[in-house]
């Protein structure tokens, strides 16, 4: 049945004059259909002009909470009749006659309906999970199955596709999720990453002076500032510890490895310490650099003569300026 109830609260009970009866026009009253809705047996007053859209969408927004309906032929009768419609997880099992309502039965297992229907059965899960998704949710009598992308994968039209990893020298500023990709930006100055990532964002340059040690290599936006506690020859006026002090020893690999040097070259520098041939994979200068620190550092650990064997590398993809500015910094 339709609501008996206006916005007031009740319909009036008297009926104000029609339009056309001599009534002001703004106090005449408008048998709408949503006012014949609300209130079917009374007319309601006909607020002004320019107010007479907002109050029928407002009405239409406070409607009556029954049931949604829905029209049906009879077929005996072949008579229209407005039926009641099935709520969420049922389906009409019987529609209404005009002396029976609509008959609801729950979906069996495996199906579902997600809205109010009139649908004679429910609807198939017929969602599946594929490669590299995971269930997010069960099918139920409400709603279908519904997956989405594991961890690490975001979604691509309809392929799961692994999160970018920011290259050296970015960091990531929004990490991805099951619908979107890993977002990466350029690292501002004083900040770096070393390192291809997923999930680690640019890091702070350290501060040497903080940390009672002396700058060796300025930071950029591929690598940190790397300190030293050695006496370079460059920074005081005495001689600084014997070559071959562990300190100074990685803080001539440092200085070295980071030199603005072309990257023929350094691939070069990089094949003669390795031992190994001249063709290579395709890598940024970034990426060699700390490769060749790596090993560099990696000798150093073994108690190998790495100053000696650096030095010769230098030499022979003549490199002579760095080794030159080498021997002068530490005092070789």
């Amino acid at each position: 049945m339709p609501c008996s109830n206006t916005l007031s609260g009740r319909c009036p009970r008297t009926a104000e004059p029609l339009l056309g009866s001599g009534a002001p026009a703004d106090t005449a009253v408008l048998r709408s259909p949503a006012a014949m809705l609300l209130c079917p047996d009374s007319t309601v007053r006909r607020p002004p002009k320019r107010a007479f859209a907002p109050l029928l969408l407002l009405l239409a927004e406070l409607g009556c909470s029954s049931p949604p309906t829905y029209q049906w032929r009879d077929a005996g009768t072949k008579e229209r009749i407005t039926c009641q419609q099935c709520p969420p997880g049922t389906f009409v099992a019987q529609h209404c006659t005009r002396d029976r309502p609509t008959e609801c039965a729950p979906c069996p297992d495996l199906h579902y309906t997600h809205y109010w229907n009139y649908l004679e059965k429910c609807l198939y899960c017929n969602v599946i999970c594929g490669e590299r998704q995971v269930e997010v949710q069960q099918c139920n009598a409400t709603h279908n199955r519904a997956c989405q992308c594991q961890e690490g994968f975001y979604a691509e039209m309809e392929f799961c596709v692994q999160h970018s990893e920011c290259p050296p020298g970015s960091g990531v500023v929004k990490l991805g999720s099951p619908f979107e990709n890993t977002q990466c930006h350029a690292c501002p100055r004083g900040s770096f990453s070393s390192s291809s990532s997923s999930t680690e964002p640019c890091r702070p340059h350290q501060n040497c002076t903080q940390l009672g040690k002396e700058t060796n290599v300025p930071g950029n936006q591929y690598h940190d500032t790397l300190c030293t506690s050695c006496r370079m020859g460059g920074s005081n006026s005495t001689r600084g510890p014997a070559p071959e002090d562990e300190d100074c020893e990685q803080a001539l690999i440092d200085f070295v490895a980071y030199q603005n040097i072309p990257l023929r070259k350094l691939k070069r520098l990089q094949q003669i310490l390795e031992h190994t041939p001249r063709k290579q994979a395709l890598e940024t200068k970034a990426v060699v650099q700390e490769k060749l620190r790596a090993v560099l550092t990696h000798r150093k650990q073994e108690n190998s003569a790495v100053i000696t064997e650096l030095l010769a590398a230098l030499r022979a993809t003549k490199l002579t300026s760095i080794e030159k500015k080498a021997r002068e910094l530490f005092l070789l």
